[in-house]
């Protein structure tokens, strides 16, 4: 029986990643005719781009269920903060982001056929290695001039996708540009992901359910380098309680069941 398991999963995910990809290649086609006839990408995103990226999820058969916390403002153009447990991070995100994102990455992944190409139609920002000061500016300045034209940014502060399914520490520079570009911050928690599919292993198992928690806004204006440490932290404690418990923390340390 676990031969027979096993091998079904595997003959599941050769099936499922090239359809996987070609379904996001349509999009990316798509979304490259509509730009190309001057729509606005803000739309495209909600017509196009984020309806069949994220039509990935179902597609392997993986049931998601999305949880909003009654103080989430859908209309708030924020910086979302989401665990990066596999390559499937971004469709969750387009299931759960209620309004148009782009993307917050390394420079060198919009070099990526296919993939950086959407990246950049879809007004991703690039992070450059070089003098930190700069480059914190940059993206500042980049998320400043998305908040403007009504996009929000989708993060992934660990830097790297977990090898053990638990969130790992969060990097400062995300929060940084939060603050700089005068946006909230909201935490997006996946539960059960990290079971369908991980880093290291192209396997996919069907037939599982993840849920999303998408928190409510937390503001890090007017803080000082110093004191952004600690946000991040509460924000990183926020996400961890949701994966733990499967609910959402109270600010008395006690919880309350998503709905």
């Amino acid at each position: 029986a676990v031969v027979l398991a096993r091998l079904g999963t595997a003959l599941f995910s050769l099936v499922y990643w090239p359809l996987a990809f070609a379904l996001m290649l349509v999009g990316a086609t798509l979304t490259l005719v509509l730009l190309l006839v001057r729509f606005p990408y803000q739309r495209v995103h909600m017509w196009v781009t984020a309806p069949l990226f994220a039509g990935c999820v179902p597609l392997s058969f993986t049931r998601m269920r999305v949880h909003y916390h009654p103080d989430f403002d859908p209309q708030s153009r924020s910086i979302f903060t989401q665990n990066h447990i596999n390559l499937l991070d971004g469709m969750v995100a387009s299931a759960a982001i209620p309004h148009a994102f782009s993307g917050l990455m390394n420079a060198w992944q919009f070099k990526i056929p296919i993939y950086g190409w959407l990246m950049s139609m879809s007004k991703g920002i690039p992070v450059h290695r070089g003098r930190r000061d700069q480059t914190l500016k940059s993206i500042s300045d980049a998320a400043r001039e998305r908040k403007r034209i009504g996009m929000s940014v989708l993060t992934f502060p660990e830097g790297h996708r977990t090898t053990d399914g638990r969130i790992r520490p969060f990097r400062r520079g995300v929060f940084m540009m939060a603050r700089n570009a005068e946006m909230a911050v909201v935490p997006i928690a996946v539960r059960g992901m990290y079971e369908v599919n991980h880093k290291g292993s192209l396997a996919f198992h069907p037939g599982r359910t993840i849920d999303v928690f998408v928190g409510p806004q937390h503001d890090p204006s007017g803080l000082s380098d110093q004191e952004l440490p600690d946000f991040a932290e509460r924000v990183r404690s926020f996400m961890v309680h949701c994966l733990e418990h499967g609910e959402w923390p109270e600010k008395g340390g006690e919880s309350r069941a998503a709905e």
